[in-house]
């Protein structure tokens, strides 16, 4: 088990789910994602079959219905059947993923069944909005996106942010992708199934440095190594767009209006803005960044979004922090810090990533918090210590979240993804029972079966990297 509600009350005895489960559930769960994951965490031994109503439950066989008293949701396990109780979509399915999670394999006369030990759960998140961050790469394959998401959805994240490095097709501009990259009909289903499971599509786009939309330790550029005439859209580099451009400005909203489009309804969109390198901290420059981004921010607050930024270009290094914590602040003076903090408009959501700090509290959050933003700190794969003082800080702050980030580490850094998610629910004393290698490998198995293909098998597509 991957989760460990705040409320368990175990009892004797355990529930056997027949071969073809009858459901009575409220139609969000109607859905063909949600019976697949139940036939696989069944270990394809049950079909779901729904008939819907209109309360938020889901009840196989005959449990009663634990009332929530402040919790999001409630499940009871009896001899004779489940329940799972909510007052909202979203609980529901934390619910029933908490439901899921449970279930153990059993030996039966004909094969192998799946059974729920009998107890009564009552659980609420810790933290409301539980974001995470998915780079598709050239080499990200379609299938590895779509593991992705359902993995995310299984750990009852609220949030993916979506950020293609050059993998996307758009319409205004061939060039910013290359030409193995995806077309928007390809990601539209996996759009959908993310919502199906609950998930808010975040879309993102950089509006200032990753311009190239390649790592920068590679040298590549997706635009200009296909079409050098484009040169004059970036700076001298080519590592950010030039922003005082007005044909940079509408191709970044046609950008925009197309992802916004891709990904549907949602509350916020991601404009990057992190390690502008070469930036001159002159005041006309820091006037122009701020400006050109609250721009944004109104544009996009008049359809209903907020817009995320990465916090470290509006960040000093102050003496007064923990130097046990490595902070990442690219501002040049404390003059520089508070002026951009000033100048930028408050509904501006800002990713304050902090990827080094070892201990709580992470204090860069506190200069964007006092000058009145709403602030989601950023954990990475660096470490366990790194990751629980990242959110243990989202936590004694009363952030509104946090957002795991996962860039070109997968590969290692699947267990960080499930750990985050973990933390966004409770603050395991013992991390050996979420953060372990094998109970990672056996949730991925659920989501979304190998069938048999060694690529498609695990977090990695190799045992070996290179030679030996």
């Amino acid at each position: 088990m991957i989760f460990h509600p705040r409320y368990l009350m175990k009892s004797h005895g355990s529930y056997l789910f027949p071969a073809h489960a009858c459901a009575v559930a409220h139609s969000s769960l109607n859905k063909d994602v949600i019976k697949e994951f139940w036939h696989n965490f069944t270990f394809q031994s049950s079909e779901l079959l729904i008939s819907e109503c209109d309360d938020y439950v889901f009840t196989v066989g005959t449990a009663d219905r634990i009332p929530l008293n402040g919790e999001a949701y409630s499940v009871h396990v009896s001899p004779e059947g489940v329940c799972v109780y909510a007052e909202n979509e979203k609980d529901l399915l934390c619910g029933w993923m908490t439901l899921l999670d449970r279930l153990q394999a059993a030996d039966v006369a004909d094969g192998i069944a799946a059974e729920a030990e009998c107890c009564v759960i009552a659980d609420s998140p810790l933290i409301q909005n539980r974001m995470v961050h998915f780079c598709i790469f050239p080499e990200t394959e379609l299938w590895e996106l779509r593991r992705f998401v359902r993995l995310c959805g299984a750990l009852k994240y609220t949030h993916i942010v979506l950020e293609f490095w050059g993998t996307l097709r758009y319409d205004c501009m061939k060039e910013l992708s290359w030409k193995s990259s995806f077309t928007q009909d390809q990601i539209c289903p996996i759009v959908k199934e993310a919502n199906d499971l609950g998930l808010e599509v975040v879309p993102m786009f950089n509006h200032w440095g990753h311009a190239s939309a390649s790592r920068v330790m590679h040298g590549k550029h997706v635009v200009l190594d296909q079409n050098p005439a484009l040169q004059t859209f970036f700076s001298e580099d080519g590592w950010c767009w030039d922003i005082r451009k007005p044909k940079v400005k509408a191709l970044l909203r046609s950008i925009r209006n197309e992802l916004i489009a891709l990904c549907g309804k949602g509350s916020y969109f991601h404009i990057g803005c992190d390690e502008a390198y070469r930036f001159a901290f002159t005041k006309e420059n820091m006037n122009f960044i701020c400006d050109f981004i609250n721009e944004i921010s109104e544009e996009m607050e008049a359809q209903g979004r907020k817009i995320i930024a990465w916090g470290d270009m509006f960040l000093y290094p102050h003496a007064h922090y923990n130097p046990k914590n490595n902070y990442t602040c690219n501002a040049p003076t404390p003059e520089a810090e508070r002026y951009m903090v000033e100048r930028l408009r408050k509904s501006v959501i800002i990713a304050d990533w902090q990827y080094h700090c070892k201990q709580a509290p992470v204090e860069t959050v506190s200069v964007f918090q006092k000058a009145g933003f709403e602030c989601l700190l950023c954990p990475w794969d660096r470490g366990v210590t790194q990751v629980s003082s990242v959110i243990a800080t989202a936590k004694e702050r009363n952030l509104p979240g946090f957002l795991h980030t996962t860039w070109h580490t997968l590969s290692a850094g699947m267990p960080y993804v499930v750990l985050a998610a973990v933390l966004g629910f409770e603050t395991p004393d013992n991390y050996a029972d979420v953060f372990t290698p094998t109970g990672v490998a056996a949730l991925l198995r659920k989501v979304m079966p190998a069938n048999g293909d060694y690529a498609k098998a695990g977090w990695c597509r190799f045992e070996v990297d290179g030679l030996w």
